[in-house]
């Protein structure tokens, strides 16, 4: 075992643990804002209003495949943390082989399937007369590539489970760089228009995954990647789901209220959808950084509850949350003084920099709360509380937004469609927040009284602690 890591991971002081993990996945989360507004921006450079809709049009799907990848990614990596903290090695290595093939045969199902569906899928995403062959040509290429970029967001996840941030980072950046550099050339060079983003996209994951797994074949990994070690048990795929299914609603209810977005923005013109995606790709700016800090912060979280340590769990989740509010807080004050000065970077359509300008003023008032919840979210995941984790995910995409939108877009047309995901944002902090004050109230109170709580776990999946 890497001994370096684990000293990471168990008796570095937080702030540093924290900064030391956090650090590398959140400069990996710079370089995926770039990979996130890459086509966006090259494609608003050919000042298509349409062009640029049909990439906010098939952005939930690329998504979905992200939130369908994370099954095994986010579920994987929780598990093998805990295992790492509990010192179950051979478990550990069972997990990461089965993650990796569990992906690889999803993708494959995707791919199929999503080819099949399309005209379907193109429907459903609020796909216009004009918008409509654009979207097409994209969404077609980003099927055929689905299991390349499945496995490539599995890969990393996993790799930061384990503490090597700094190598998921850097497969990140190559697959960053390679897709700007690429896009100019298949959009503009070989005149493939959204195509050619579509083209790149799929190019530069598949240089990504390529480092990914000889970073495994040379065997410099914490836990050596094996087909032999491929178990297709209950046990072990009920510890990946548990914790991997929940982080995946999230993100599959993300990119269903996007659809549901795109649907409701369709029906106020091509021109709102084409602005509701230039600002969807300006607030990934602070909200991946967070999502940064929390995926970073998670390897700790999960040792450290793995190994009973509550103090230190404490200290972790207190800092990475203060941490991730200040961050969203100073993106907020930002974007609020340029509004049309961002929109401007991706295009230069008056109709579409003066409606992104209103939205952008909305979705403001609920930027400040995003830190808070991605911490809140990285935790119980990183405890394997598969079940709050679950309602967090449904209350801010679901059970929350969905209501909102429908009712505020019904009583207050554009206005109220603009303002749903802050009033979602904003009840949805209270609700995690109160999720996660009762967990630790519990995970204390059996730290307590040991011997009752040996005898509850007799009767409880989750165990004593």
């Amino acid at each position: 075992m890497n001994q370096k890591k684990l000293h990471i991971l168990a008796d570095m002081p937080v702030q540093q643990a924290i900064l030391h993990l956090a650090i590398p996945t959140m400069l990996g989360m710079v370089v995926q804002i770039f990979y996130n507004i890459t086509d966006t921006f090259f494609v608003g450079k050919l000042n298509d209003p349409n062009q640029v809709a049909a990439v906010a049009i098939i952005m939930p799907i690329f998504m979905m495949l992200m939130a369908l990848s994370g099954i095994f990614g986010n579920g994987g990596a929780s598990y093998l943390s805990r295992l790492l903290g509990q010192k179950d090695y051979e478990t550990a290595q069972q997990t990461l082989a089965t993650a990796w093939f569990s992906c690889v045969i999803l993708g494959i199902t995707v791919t199929i399937l999503g080819l099949w569906g399309m005209p379907t899928i193109l429907a459903l995403s609020g796909a216009s007369e004009q918008t409509g062959p654009f979207a097409a040509a994209y969404l077609r290429i980003i099927l055929i590539g689905s299991v390349i970029i499945m496995v490539n967001f599995c890969a990393g996840q996993l790799l930061r489970a384990e503490g090597a941030a700094k190598e998921a980072m850097f497969g990140m950046v190559i697959g960053t760089v390679t897709n700007i550099v690429l896009d100019p050339v298949f959009i503009f060079g070989l005149r493939q228009g959204v195509a050619g983003a579509a083209i790149a996209t799929v190019i530069a994951n598949a240089i990504a995954f390529a480092y990914y797994l000889s970073y495994y074949i040379r065997r410099k990994s914490l836990i050596p990647l094996a087909w032999k070690s491929v178990r297709c048990r209950w046990a072990l795929y009920k510890e990946i789901t548990k914790v991997g299914i929940p982080a995946s609603v999230n993100q599959l209810l993300m990119s269903s209220s996007h659809i549901l977005v795109n649907n409701i923005a369709a029906s106020y013109g091509d021109i709102v959808v084409a602005a509701m995606g230039i600002d969807m790709r300006i607030f990934t700016i602070p909200i991946m950084l967070s999502i940064g800090l929390a995926v970073g912060s998670q390897p700790l979280i999960g040792y450290s509850y793995g190994a009973k340590n509550l103090s230190r769990l404490k200290a972790s989740v207190k800092l990475a949350a203060a941490m991730a509010t200040s961050i969203v807080t100073i993106f907020t004050v930002l974007f609020a003084l340029f509004p049309k000065q961002l929109i401007r970077i991706f295009i230069q359509d008056p109709a579409v920099i003066s409606t992104g300008t209103t939205i952008l003023y909305a979705m403001l008032i609920g930027l400040p709360f995003i830190g808070f919840q991605m911490v809140m979210m990285n935790t119980f995941q990183a405890m394997g509380k598969g079940l709050p984790a679950l309602l967090v995910s449904l209350s801010r995409q679901g059970i929350i937004f969905v209501p909102a939108i429908l009712l505020l877009n019904t009583f207050f047309g554009f206005s109220g469609f603009i303002y749903a995901q802050a009033v979602a944002d904003v009840l949805t902090v209270l609700f995690s927040a109160t999720l996660f004050l009762r967990l630790i109230a519990e995970v204390e109170r059996r730290a307590a009284h040991p011997f009752v709580s040996q005898k509850v776990a007799l009767c409880s999946d989750e165990g004593a602690y």
